[in-house]
């Protein structure tokens, strides 16, 4: 985390739509950004950089979509 926002203590939460691909990589949204831009900016290239396993339906790998709270404490 950056020095900047680490220099001030907060309680935060985000959530993040997430589309699973077949192919384990995924699409982020933020349905629920923080009120810190470069907070966001960190999460959303975090939770990009994710790898699944994708859920599989007849044998075979399909796409997904799932919603994840994010907590930050900053103390």
């Amino acid at each position: 985390m950056p020095d900047e926002l680490r220099e001030q203590a907060y309680q935060t939460v985000a959530i993040a739509h997430l589309v699973i691909h077949t192919d384990g990589s995924v699409a982020v949204e933020l349905i629920k950004p923080t009120r810190y831009p470069r907070l966001n900016q960190i999460l959303v290239e975090t939770l990009r950089n994710w790898r699944f396993f994708p859920a599989i339906q007849d044998g075979h790998p399909v796409e997904t979509q799932q919603d994840v709270r994010v907590h930050f404490n900053v103390s």
